[in-house]
């Protein structure tokens, strides 16, 4: 898991042609004022997914979520809101992989993992090794609208 500022993110990711599609998407301002939905940026190897949602406050368990063809890059519009992150190595996961969804789920209690705070401006790199539970609430519930830029990793 890579956390940045946007303008870090080429110093801190090792570029390739995908994520430079992702970086140069994210540096742009015309894709800001979309709707909720999909973006095309390059067909299925790279596109975008902008949310909006209230936060919500944890539970004693947490729904944690990995990807197997699919890295994500997270990246805060508006608001601020917690991620909590473990590593998928000694998962087991409670809700087997779907591949059409590229997504497996996994119920853990949160105290266990580790808490990310992200704030307009900043994002997280999660790749196909970081299990993560995003839309908590860093104090109590609150607006926050991101995009998931969805990179994949065999081109």
């Amino acid at each position: 898991m890579i956390v940045a500022q946007l303008e870090n993110l080429p110093h801190q990711l090792a570029m390739n042609a995908s994520f430079e599609k992702a970086y140069e998407f994210l540096s742009l301002q015309s894709w800001r004022d979309k709707p909720q939905g999909r973006i095309e940026i390059d067909g299925d190897r790279v596109f975008a997914l902008v949310q909006s949602y209230q936060t919500k406050a944890p539970q004693t368990d947490v729904l944690f979520e990995g990807h197997r063809n699919y890295i994500d890059i997270q990246y805060i519009i508006e608001g601020k809101e917690m991620i909590y992150w473990m590593p998928t190595d000694h998962l087991t996961p409670t809700t087997l992989y779907d591949s059409t969804k590229d997504v497996w789920l996994c119920q853990l209690t949160y105290t266990d993992a580790m808490r990310v705070i992200l704030s307009a401006g900043q994002l997280a790199v999660l790749f196909t090794e970081d299990a993560h539970a995003s839309m908590h609430s860093v104090v109590a519930p609150t607006f926050v609208r991101k995009v998931v830029i969805k990179v994949a990793v065999t081109i």
